[in-house]
């Protein structure tokens, strides 16, 4: 760590955390009020900034309900659009965000919906014309402003919210106690092969008796090409190109290593909107490699880059999109069960 940075972020850090906490026991007082809706609404969320997988989550609760109605509602993070937005045929990234238009499209059968403010995004879903009968919140555990029927909230298992600070210094958006509104925690990106302690996490994540946790790791799946009627044959060991713009790639980096005869690497920050410059750097990169090449791309990260007209074509049909999905340790049917499955 920085000295200097430390120095100079401690005291907004110690302000910010502050904030943080007046704002909390404000709603806990019922000074300031949360709603609660008739519908069930499942919240998905976390207490730090960066990724902890609440997309992936968030799409297996969605094929878990899949006999139900389903909304996602999100705020659309850096989008252009504000207010209340709902996906249809027409809409692109740029009208509900990266990770909401990938579920729109990964879903076409669900409703997907914009709004920063949860509450009013709520009552304007529930007023259409084919109701949604189950609510899922993406990343809303600090809009307080609704009261979920259930909280969910993720813990990534390489950055553990016990060793974190406060935002700008660290990463917590609010303190670790607020670990304690959440129905259940799930500590996510867990290694191969991890063997669960469930005590030492209930101890270091400080939980409540009544709380339950899981844990899951991520699993790949087979990329599918940007272009259709396009194959990459990982069998051939192809050098490989990860372009990323997430928070974290070093998960996906490791996954395609062994699979690629050389790996590059290409990452920009998370939720990254892509320019004309950058797909040049990339191409310039992927120029400079030998046959038989590939780029591998984030399903987050196709969600912009297929939109894009100054993506070549040339570009386009080398570039494969790579998903991900969690997958339970152990108890899964234990964390099913908690929803009457």
């Amino acid at each position: 760590m920085n000295p200097l940075r430390n120095i100079v972020l401690y005291l907004p850090s110690r302000l910010f955390g502050g904030v943080a906490c007046v704002r909390n026991w404000l709603f806990d007082k019922g000074v300031i009020a949360s709603r609660q809706f008739a519908v069930p609404v499942v919240c998905i969320g976390n207490i730090t900034v960066g990724g902890t997988g609440k997309t992936p989550h968030t799409e297996y609760l969605i094929r878990m309900f899949a006999d139900r109605r389903v909304a996602v509602l999100s705020r659309g993070y850096r989008r252009k659009t504000s207010g209340f937005v709902l996906a249809d045929a027409h809409t692109t990234a740029r009208d509900i965000g990266d990770e909401p238009f990938q579920m729109h499209l990964k879903f076409p059968e669900i409703t997907v919906a914009v709004d920063e403010k949860r509450a009013h995004g709520i009552d304007r879903l529930l007023r259409l014309p084919s109701p949604p009968d189950i609510v899922l919140l993406d990343d809303a555990f600090q809009h307080r402003h609704v009261r979920p029927s259930f909280a969910i909230v993720l813990v990534d298992f390489n950055r553990p919210t016990d060793r974190d600070t406060y935002l700008p210094l660290g990463r917590l958006r609010e303190s670790q106690r607020g670990l304690r509104r959440a129905d259940c925690i799930v500590v996510t990106k867990c290694p191969d092969g991890y063997r669960p302690d469930e005590t030492a996490w209930r101890k270091r994540l400080e939980m409540a008796d009544n709380q339950q946790i899981f844990f899951t790791r991520i699993a790949y799946d087979t990329p599918r090409p940007l272009v259709e009627g396009h194959t990459l044959d990982l069998n051939g060991k192809p050098n490989l190109l990860a372009v990323t713009g997430i928070a974290a790639p070093q998960s996906l980096h490791r996954h395609l290593a062994p699979l690629a005869g050389r790996l590059e690497t290409l990452a920009f920050a998370d939720h990254h909107d892509f320019t004309p410059r950058d797909i040049g750097k990339i191409a310039e990169k992927f120029a400079q490699m030998a046959e038989p090449k590939a780029i591998v791309i984030t399903e987050k990260d196709r969600a912009r880059l297929q939109g894009l007209s100054f993506l070549t074509d040339e570009l386009r049909r080398r570039m494969f999109s790579i998903g991900i999905r969690v997958e339970f340790i152990a108890d899964e049917d234990k964390f099913a069960a908690q929803f009457g499955k």
